[in-house]
């Protein structure tokens, strides 16, 4: 059994930093389905825990189908066949974890913008319209203020995100915007290229992405996307 590196414990539950530093280590060290990791005695020895403390845990890994428990001779604790999209899900929960520079997931939104425009623009409600105008004149009040600005103009980019019917586009959109927003409740600038609350150039832009999805026009579209992409870059 590979001994697990030393880590301070967080102000959490000893199930869950069990459950947590064992999710971490699977995915980290890439073990594939079927690597023991070992057994309740030599897990419950590792964490200084009560079997039952360890019982607990392994049933929030279970949950999450990330180890199965083998009884018997030859038993113990191994690595699950973990369906491709759960993975997904935990890498993602990982990111803040890991310490991801906002500016890399910034990077990948941009990418996903034309899929997330285009779809709002193709399926959007007058109901969904409404909501926009409302975020934008919110963004419009507060696009002056640093520590005020910054919110509504994800809160934005979100609402957009919530129109396509594309389920993975817009969850996995959507989780990045949370995950930005958590990391800006300490910090509001960040360092995030682009996003100087003072540029009217991009406020213009944010005004511009509302209104080519009202028009739904594609020469419309893709000129905003352009603006919007070259303004993020500066």
């Amino acid at each position: 059994m590979t001994t697990p590196r030393p880590r301070s414990r967080p102000a959490a539950s000893a199930a869950d930093y069990v459950a947590d530093d064992l999710q971490s280590r699977i995915s980290e060290q890439g073990w594939a389905p079927g690597h023991r990791i070992g057994t309740k005695v030599e897990l419950c020895a590792e964490y200084q825990v009560a079997p039952a403390t360890l019982g607990e845990a392994l049933r929030v890994l279970r949950a999450r189908d990330a180890v199965e428990v083998r009884p018997g001779p030859g038993g113990g604790i191994f690595v699950a066949a973990q369906s491709p999209l759960i993975r997904l899900a935990y890498e993602v929960l990982d990111l803040r974890q890991a310490g991801t520079a906002v500016n890399d997931v910034v990077e990948v939104l941009d990418a996903l913008d034309d899929a997330v425009l285009h779809d709002a623009a193709r399926h959007r409600t007058a109901a969904d319209l409404a909501d926009l105008d409302a975020l934008l004149a919110e963004l419009e009040t507060t696009w002056a203020h640093p520590s005020d600005g910054l919110h509504p103009n994800w809160r934005l980019h979100r609402r957009i995100a919530e129109i396509s019917p594309n389920v993975v586009l817009r969850t996995f959109y959507r989780n990045l915007v949370d995950y930005i927003t958590a990391e800006s409740q300490t910090d509001v600038t960040l360092g995030v290229i682009g996003l100087e609350p003072t540029s009217d150039e991009r406020l213009q832009v944010h005004r511009d992405l509302v209104a080519a999805i009202r028009s739904q026009d594609p020469d419309e579209l893709a000129t905003v996307l352009r603006a919007h992409r070259t303004a993020a870059t500066r």
